[in-house]
């Protein structure tokens, strides 16, 4: 049965490539893939005498066909609320070039501002992160993904989007 490991930070993908015949990402935007995650793995498969071929890195790709990618954005906006508190996740965000949105989103907790915790997670970030549009746009954001190294972009639901829809325009 193949083993898959979670991994953000670089210890734990290494030890993936290592161990694992695969390794499964959230919150890891294509750059981050093509920067860090790809590098790790193979260091971690030459650490244990193996190539990278046939070992999966299969990408959470959260996506949505919109006519307004606002609305999907305010929806994921809310739900990365808790994962801009915790540790791994925040220390995997600033290594993907986003400690300003880190600093902004630490400002409006210190404040017990929510709204203002929401709006401090960027366009930037999000439009990095998902496949949100069109349906070409969600097809072009999914390719991102395998572009940067995710063999799987695993196409996941935004709340409040119509799903089947995103599912079709996002099937090669």
């Amino acid at each position: 049965m193949p083993i898959y490991v979670a991994a953000l930070s670089p210890a734990m993908l290494r030890l993936a490539g290592e161990v694992a015949d695969g390794a499964m990402l959230w919150l890891c935007n294509p750059e981050y893939i093509r920067a860090v995650v790809v590098p790790e793995l193979q260091a971690g498969r030459e650490r244990a005498g193996k190539t990278m071929e046939g070992f999966e890195v299969v990408a959470a790709v959260p996506s949505a066909v919109v006519d307004d990618p606002a609305t999907a954005f305010a929806s994921m906006r809310r739900d990365l609320l808790t994962y801009f508190s915790l540790p791994f996740y925040r220390a995997m965000l600033e290594r993907s070039g986003f400690g300003e949105d880190i600093a902004a989103y630490d400002e409006a907790a210190a404040g017990g501002d929510g709204e203002a915790m929401q709006a401090a997670i960027s366009e930037r970030f999000l439009q990095a992160l998902t496949a949100v549009g069109g349906r070409d746009d969600v097809r072009a954001g999914v390719e991102r993904y395998r572009s940067a190294g995710a063999t799987s972009p695993c196409v996941g639901p935004i709340p409040k989007t119509d799903f089947e829809t995103t599912l079709r325009a996002a099937a090669p």
